[in-house]
């Protein structure tokens, strides 16, 4: 609970320490002096954004099994956090005041429309905020397999029209009907054609003066070695030499056959089948911007491509099973979730009920409706809380609630929430009056038994029940005004009920007295 609240240079509220007690704690005072800057106050310290002046701090002392001091101040313009007097994150200032502290200021009342507090009031009425944790992560997954497989899909169709594209490609280089080596021995038959009478010149005329004219290289190395053969027996030499220029003779002859092969006979049909390759060749050369051989490297490349293209609907099978997995997943868990909802709704508004005739509201009865919606990381419920307050012709709580019938419901509703350490109510009796404010006071006292309460109010009953009163008032230092929050003895708060009854007089300050000892 909290023990001590300090607050410094907070707007109006220069230096102010409040030492709150158990039970029920009653903040009071005069229109316009600040009664709800403590709530702000401690709003600050949970990391509430607004322009602070410089030198603003606030510092709350939690009391429980070990004592907790937590200060927020703004200097240099910068926020600063302390847990115990270290530096502190606002975050984890803001996890330690969430868990002691249920603060309900009348400003809430607008979250009573919402159908986002509704469902988690359900949900935390039902035990379900883990199960609906489990449920947006499963939801999260699904959305972001869901977008995966749809930018698949998108992905797959380029590839298909670049599958298209890319198999185009391959079949105008294929048609060509020609590989890397068959290339170059193009190149080498086309270079033959263009040099064909100059070829067929040399090559007839060393066939000729190889072997076939009267004075041939052959023929003069046959005469050669005969005449050497007549001489053999008078030098050894002579027989090496004889040998050698055998060798010769054969070589020539190797040289005339091969060369025979290599005479150009080449037909009109073949050449017009070169020059067309060629052609084709050539335009792919000048549309890909590169040599034959790179675009025939490219098209291997292409090909391997395109093999892994072939993988894609594996792919897209795996992620759309993925994705019915997931929807089968948050379907069973939506489901389970919408059937425990529907449980507890109808023991949520028992309760509510009770809580609605002890606050004087006989007849007033609240409905929750759920009907199946399109699928949300809540599930597939859509809530809305209806409301009577003569048990018939329900309707949204904004249309048909009064001012006080929504403060009760609103209490009643917060109530329902995990019990905190601390409830913090600001002037949760607006709109309510005579013997129902009453009742209200009653119920808080009794609800204080329990937990620390603080109650900011103009009630008189609800200050009659404090256990602990403060009143706040509006000072002067010269023409600028200040708060200042005092703490009232026993006559004090007497006089404070009589004040908040009307004019303060004996009469009024002894229906003061009878009203203090009936919280006694």
């Amino acid at each position: 609970m909290i023990g001590r609240l300090y607050i410094q240079n907070f707007f109006f509220i220069r230096d102010v320490e409040i030492e709150f007690g158990e039970g029920l704690n009653v903040i009071t005072g005069e229109t316009g002096t600040g009664k709800s800057m403590t709530i702000s106050a401690i709003e600050f310290l949970m990391g509430k954004q607004g322009d602070y002046p410089e030198g603003t701090a606030v510092e709350l002392e939690l009391l429980g099994e070990e004592e907790i001091i937590l200060r927020r101040e703004i200097k240099r313009r910068r926020s600063r956090y302390y847990v115990n007097g270290k530096g502190a994150s606002r975050s984890t200032v803001a996890e330690i005041l969430e868990g002691k502290i249920s603060l309900q200021g009348q400003n809430e009342f607008l979250n009573l429309f919402k159908e986002e507090f509704q469902r988690k009031l359900l949900d935390t009425f039902a035990d379900l905020n883990e199960k609906v944790k489990e449920l947006e992560k499963v939801y999260n997954l699904l959305k972001k397999k869901e977008r995966e497989l749809s930018e698949f899909l998108r992905k797959k169709e380029e590839l298909i029209q670049k599958r298209d594209y890319l198999e185009f490609r391959i079949k105008e280089v294929e048609e060509v009907g020609v590989n890397s080596e068959e290339y170059e021995e193009l190149k080498r038959k086309a270079s033959l054609i263009n040099n064909l009478e100059k070829v067929k010149k040399a090559v007839g005329e060393s066939l000729y003066k190889l072997m076939e004219s009267e004075n041939s290289v052959y023929e003069i190395l046959g005469e050669v070695r005969k005449n050497l053969l007549k001489v053999e027996n008078f030098s050894e030499k002579f027989s090496h030499l004889i040998e050698k220029i055998a060798n010769l003779e054969e070589e020539v002859y190797e040289v005339y056959n091969s060369l025979r092969g290599e005479m150009p006979d080449i037909s009109e049909e073949e050449v017009n089948e070169i020059n067309e390759k060629l052609f084709r060749i050539q335009r792919l050369e000048e549309k890909y911007k590169k040599p034959f051989p790179e675009i025939l490297k490219e098209v291997e490349e292409i090909k391997e491509e395109l093999s892994n293209l072939n993988s894609v609907d594996l792919r897209e099978e795996e992620i759309r099973k993925e994705v019915e997995k997931l929807k089968g997943e948050y379907r069973k868990l939506a489901e389970e979730i919408s059937k425990k909802r529907k449980e507890k709704a109808k023991e949520l508004e028992g309760r509510i009920e009770k809580i609605l005739k002890e606050l004087n509201l006989e007849r007033a009865k609240l409905r929750v409706e759920i009907k199946e919606c399109e699928p949300t990381k809540y599930g597939i419920d859509e809530l809305s809380f209806l409301f009577s307050s003569y048990g018939k012709d329900f309707k949204p709580l904004e249309e048909v609630a009064s001012g006080g019938e929504l403060s009760r419901l609103f209490l009643a509703l917060s109530l329902i929430l995990p019990p905190s350490e601390t409830y913090i109510f600001d002037e949760v009796d607006a709109g309510i009056s005579g013997e129902t404010s009453f009742k209200l006071a009653k119920f808080l006292k009794e609800l204080s038994k329990k937990m620390q309460v603080i109650a900011i109010t103009h009630s008189a009953p609800l200050c009659a029940a404090g256990d602990k009163n403060f009143k706040t008032e509006k000072k002067f230092l010269g023409d600028i005004p200040y708060i200042i929050v005092k703490e009232l003895s026993q006559d004090e708060k007497v006089e404070e009920v009589a004040r908040l009854m009307g004019m303060k007089s004996e009469k009024t300050l002894e229906g003061a007295k009878e009203l203090v000892e009936a919280f006694k």
